[in-house]
């Protein structure tokens, strides 16, 4: 009887850690997530920038074996993410820009949005 309360006690605490621990991009994917986030730096234009940001991140997300739109994503695994208010945020700024035609965007809006969208991209390498 005490071998099998401490199986099944170590048994739920291998589960824990199993479920607790955070899912990382496969190392083979990180070279081209990092590249697809570097180029970022070269897109001068605001909107155009929050929208290849939001791109990078939802690449980082299927390369987690993830499918589903960005929103769906962030309901699954936003509260893994260091910053996921934040990155709400970012990807609300993203689908005004990308839904109602005549919207502008700040250069100081669209920093604090790639800077979180970034931030969320680098937790997960």
């Amino acid at each position: 009887m005490e071998y099998l309360i401490a199986a099944i006690a170590l048994g739920l605490v291998g589960l824990f850690f199993t479920l607790s621990r955070k899912k990382k991009i496969p190392l083979s994917a990180k070279p081209r997530i990092r590249k697809l986030a570097s180029h970022i730096d070269t897109v001068s234009d605001p909107s155009a920038k929050v929208l290849e940001a939001d791109k990078v991140l939802h690449e980082a997300f299927k390369a987690l074996g993830s499918k589903g739109s960005m929103g769906d994503l962030l309901k699954r695994f936003g509260s893994k993410l260091p910053n996921e208010q934040a990155v709400w945020n970012a990807h609300k700024l993203r689908n005004r820009i990308a839904h109602e035609p005549m919207m502008s965007v700040s250069t100081q809006d669209a920093e604090v949005a790639v800077a979180a969208l970034l931030k969320a991209v680098y937790s997960l390498l």
